[in-house]
C-alpha cells in the first residue's frame, strides 16, 4: 500500500486555526500546546514538528492572519467597480476582517503590555508595517484612479489613505474598550460618509 502524503502547508494552516479558536477561549498565556494539537486532530508532537514553542505558534499565526487580511482586501484593489464603490466595499471588508482578527489584536495588545523585546518585538514591528504598507498602497491606489477619472477631487492620496486607515483602527480600539457606545455596521456607514464627503468632487 502507497505511503499516505502529506500536505503539511494544509496541515500546518489547520494548527492555525484551531490555536484562533483556543487562544480565542483560554487567553495566550493560558493556552496549551496539547489543548490546540487536540483541537487540530493531531498528536501534540506533530505539532512540535511544526512550531518549536507556543510563541513561536503564534507569531507564525499573526502572519498568517496578516497575510489573509491583505488576500482579503486585494479583491477590492483590482479593476472592477466605480473607484467609489471600491473604496466603499474595502472599509466594509475591513471591519468584517476585524471580527475574525479581534481575538489576535486582543493577544498582542496583552504581549505588548508585558514589554516584548529583540526578536518578537521586531517581528510584530516588521508585520504592522507590512500590514499599513500595503493597505496604504492599495487604497492610495484607487483613490488615484478617482482622481484621474474625474469621481475625487485631488489630494494627496497617500495621506488620505493614512488617515482612513487611523480613522478605522482607531473606532476598532475604541469599540472594544466600550462596545456598548456603538456598533461597527452603524459607525462603518459614518465613516464612509466622511470620506466620501471630503474626496468626492
Amino acid at each position: 500500500m502507497s505511503p499516505k502524503i502529506v500536505d503539511k502547508e494544509e496541515k500546518k494552516r489547520a494548527i492555525l486555526e484551531a490555536a484562533v479558536a483556543v487562544f480565542a477561549e483560554k487567553g495566550f498565556h493560558k493556552t496549551k500546546m496539547a489543548v490546540i494539537a487536540d483541537k487540530a486532530g493531531i498528536g501534540k508532537g506533530t505539532v512540535y514538528e511544526y512550531f518549536k514553542n507556543k510563541e513561536a505558534l503564534f507569531m507564525d499565526l499573526f502572519a498568517y492572519m496578516v497575510d489573509d487580511h491583505l488576500r482579503m482586501l486585494s479583491q477590492e484593489f483590482p479593476g472592477g467597480p466605480s473607484p467609489k464603490k471600491r473604496l466603499e466595499g474595502l472599509i466594509t471588508a475591513t471591519f468584517e476582517a476585524f471580527g475574525k482578527m479581534e481575538t489576535i489584536y486582543n493577544i498582542l495588545i496583552d504581549l505588548k503590555a508585558q514589554n516584548l523585546k529583540g526578536e518578537a518585538q521586531a517581528f510584530y514591528n516588521a508585520q504592522f508595517s507590512k500590514l499599513y504598507r500595503e493597505f496604504r498602497i492599495g487604497l492610495g491606489l484607487i483613490i488615484k484612479e478617482g482622481i484621474n477619472d474625474g469621481t475625487f477631487r485631488r489630494v494627496q492620496a497617500n495621506q488620505v489613505s493614512a488617515v482612513i486607515i487611523a480613522v478605522m483602527e482607531g473606532i476598532m480600539h475604541q469599540w472594544m474598550a466600550d462596545r456598548e457606545a456603538f456598533t461597527l455596521k452603524d459607525i462603518e456607514g459614518t465613516i464612509k460618509k466622511m470620506v466620501m464627503r471630503h474626496l468626492e468632487t
